[in-house]
């Protein structure tokens, strides 16, 4: 990741930022110009442009916005504020983007994940069902960890972040109705139940 092209049209907040980049990490290029050529991409959500990236760019894309993550292009949305020494951590020690990007489709067994769109489309009925975001992010957790069986808490932790409301019970209504909506009468198993865990079924 060592070229990086920030897309702000607050000059303020783009010469701070880069600055910032630098000093933390020094091996980095911050390019001013052609972000096709940037391995990532910084984008502030005052950058008049968006449109451009999301149809043009190809690259991973970070996204900085106050609103709730609503994007469909980004990998990532950072929430604004946010603490600058984190997303620098994150960033020089290669922990800012998922090991699925928003972009890319999952293949699981018979199934084919688009996190962008929320659907999952089964490859043998053509089936096509829409996900809610958090439907989204079990999938997603459990297709990154997928080596291993995933307990209750370690989903409660990773997708929920422990919130006040959310408890194993949580985990485990959302996984019920997640496999009800998918699977064809308990046929062609998308998640299957697994030492008090869950686990995919690749």
């Amino acid at each position: 990741m060592n070229k990086i092209y920030i897309a702000a049209t607050d000059e303020l907040f783009l010469k701070d930022l880069s600055e910032q980049i630098l000093q933390e990490i020094p091996e980095t290029e911050i390019i001013d110009a052609h972000p096709e050529m940037a391995d990532l991409i910084l984008a502030d959500e005052s950058f008049a442009d968006l449109q451009k990236l999301q149809d043009n760019i190809k690259k991973p894309v970070i996204l900085f916005s106050s609103k709730e993550d609503t994007s469909e292009f980004a990998d990532v949305v950072i929430k604004k504020p946010f603490t600058l020494s984190k997303f620098l951590w994150a960033l020089e020690n290669k922990k800012i983007l998922p090991k699925v990007r928003r972009k890319e489709c999952v293949n699981i067994n018979e199934y084919i994940l688009f996190p962008v769109q929320k659907e999952i489309i089964s490859s043998a009925t053509e089936k096509k069902t829409k996900l809610t975001e958090k439907e989204v992010d079990i999938l997603k957790y459990l297709y990154q960890n997928q080596a291993q069986n995933v307990s209750k808490e370690e989903l409660l932790e990773n997708v929920w972040g422990y919130s006040a409301e959310a408890t194993t019970h949580t985990v485990e209504t959302h996984i019920y109705r997640l496999r009800q909506k998918v699977e064809e009468n308990g046929k062609s198993q998308l998640i299957i139940t697994e030492n008090n865990g869950y686990r995919l079924n690749t």
